[in-house]
């Protein structure tokens, strides 16, 4: 074999030999172009529906909103294997949009066919695209809530997170209709507060539509849906009981917050328009901050803040004396009318007491003196009186009570008795008593009349005594009055004490009004 190999004739065959092998896989080598066909070989097809594709689309900063077209028909030619070897994917038509800016632009397609395949015609060559520039804008999110929590609960109000502000990217002719952006959480049957709840975000226009097409960022958010009972904020009341030790006064009283939140049933929240908190002010003696709780309702779960702090000042109390202050009378029956009669001048002397700072301040017209005559009748009171002072001033003296005279309305106050007293010589009479005297043998007399309110009893006294006579003299009287009847009297006296020759005679007459 070796000695075989060594020849030189066999090895100018097998040379020969490798040359052909190489020279055959060369020329026949499937890759290489396929020799031009005849023209009497060529085989034509249409291949209809090829979509166009769209390239170099600067998307950050335009959209594409048209194209009159969207797909084409290709007439071509090739051979039959050619032809048949291809696929509908192997032909392929394109648009370039990579130097196209906002507007209107008609653009010649580009095609891209099968190995052998020409390209005879293509409907349409040309396409027309319209880009519009995008633009973004902020917008506020806005979360709703859907459904019903479980019974005697209540959704609060949604938190977002890590922001409740996001950017929205479209064409200008669509960001003008974005009316909101935001999202649904459903809190159907819920009693505890639902959290960490990834939401989805939309634009909408004013119909409530999404927008197609729009851009969110960010297109997500963490939202957070209290669930608690009913509740609502009220006033606070603070409500002094007790008394402070003595010599001391509240200068300021000042609470940190002046409202609470309470929570319980809808219908009960419903009837409580304030809440109260007891201060005891025995346990007030130097100045400080004081926690105060808050007073129980029925029917009320919780309180926030359940206790509230009050910044109070102590100090030493002051006097001071009002003086005049005028009386409001109160609570008169319908008929009747009421009238101060002690004191006289209808006015009140009062003392009070409190912080200097406070006393300074204070006038006549702050404090109101209020006397209640609610269920008396006719007839004559003593009355104690009501000081109504601004917070922290206390009564410390003066007048407690008045004496009040009710009366009919409308009728006159009952006049004093007038008394005339008139007479000659040694006569005189005085309040239906009459007189006269005379010497030993003299003679008196006298008259006297009244009406009085009560019927049938002779008015004023009559039948008086006669006096200033002898021993032997004689006096007489008569007397009538009227009171819804009439009476008379008559009398006589005894004379004496009289002179040994005077004589005197007199008379007097009074009237009494009462109504």
């Amino acid at each position: 074999m070796d000695k075989w190999l060594n020849h030189p004739t066999a090895m100018k065959i097998i040379s020969l030999a490798l040359g052909i092998i190489l020279w055959a896989v060369v020329h026949f080598d499937d890759s290489q172009p396929s020799t031009t066909v005849p023209s009497s070989s060529y085989e034509y097809k249409t291949v209809n529906s090829v979509k166009i594709q769209v390239t170099g689309l600067n998307s950050q900063n335009y959209v594409l909103q048209s194209m009159d077209a969207d797909s084409v028909k290709l007439y071509v030619r090739g051979s039959k294997t050619d032809l048949l070897r291809a696929n509908s994917d192997d032909y392929q038509v394109s648009i370039d949009l990579s130097t196209v800016t906002e507007g209107q632009h008609t653009l010649r397609l580009q095609t891209d066919l099968p190995r052998g395949v020409e390209l005879v015609s293509i409907t349409p060559s040309t396409v027309t695209v319209a880009l519009e520039e995008l633009q973004t804008k902020e917008f506020e999110v806005e979360i709703a809530t859907k459904g019903t929590p479980a019974k005697g609960y209540k959704a609060g109000i949604p938190v977002l997170s890590p922001t409740n502000r996001v950017h929205v990217t479209l064409p200008s002719s669509g960001l003008a209709k974005v009316q909101k952006v935001g999202g649904t959480v459903s809190v159907e049957g819920e009693s505890k507060t639902i959290k960490n709840k990834s939401v989805k975000l939309a634009a909408y226009d004013s119909e409530g539509n999404v927008i197609e097409g729009a851009v969110l960022d960010p297109a997500v958010l963490e939202v957070e849906v209290p669930i608690t009972n009913p509740y609502k904020s009220v006033p606070l009341q603070f409500k002094l009981i007790g008394q402070l030790p003595s010599g001391l006064s509240i200068a300021s009283f000042k609470p940190e917050t002046e409202q609470v939140t309470i929570y319980g049933p809808q219908d009960v929240l419903d009837g409580i328009e304030f809440v109260e908190a007891d201060v005891s002010l025995s346990e007030l003696t130097k100045s400080g901050k004081v926690a105060v709780p808050l007073k129980g309702v029925t029917g009320i779960t919780e309180f926030s803040p359940a206790e509230v702090n009050v910044n109070v000042e102590i100090v030493l109390s002051q006097i001071r004396s009002l003086q005049g202050l005028p009386v409001t009378i109160e609570g008169v029956g319908d008929g009747l009318a009421a009238k101060i009669v002690e004191p006289a001048t209808e006015v009140v002397d009062i003392t009070v007491r409190g912080a200097p700072a406070i006393l300074d301040k204070l006038q006549p017209g702050d404090v109101d003196v209020v006397a209640d005559l609610s269920g008396r009748g006719l007839g004559s009171y003593t009355v104690p009186l009501v000081v109504n002072s601004p917070r922290f001033v206390d009564q410390a003296g003066g007048n407690l009570t008045i004496t009040v005279e009710i009366t009919q309305d409308g009728a006159e106050t009952p006049a004093e008795e007038t008394t005339a007293t008139e007479g000659t010589d040694a006569g005189s009479s005085s309040g239906g008593t009459a007189g006269a005297g005379a010497g030993a043998s003299g003679s008196g007399g006298g008259t006297g009349s009244g009406t009085t309110g009560s019927g049938g009893t002779a008015g004023g006294t009559s039948g008086g005594s006669g006096s200033s006579g002898s021993s032997a003299g004689s006096g007489n009287g008569s007397g009538s009055g009227t009171a819804g009847g009439s009476g008379n009297a008559s009398g006589e006296g005894s004379a004496s004490s009289g002179t040994a020759s005077g004589a005197g005679e007199g008379s007097s007459d009074t009237t009494t009004t009462n109504p």
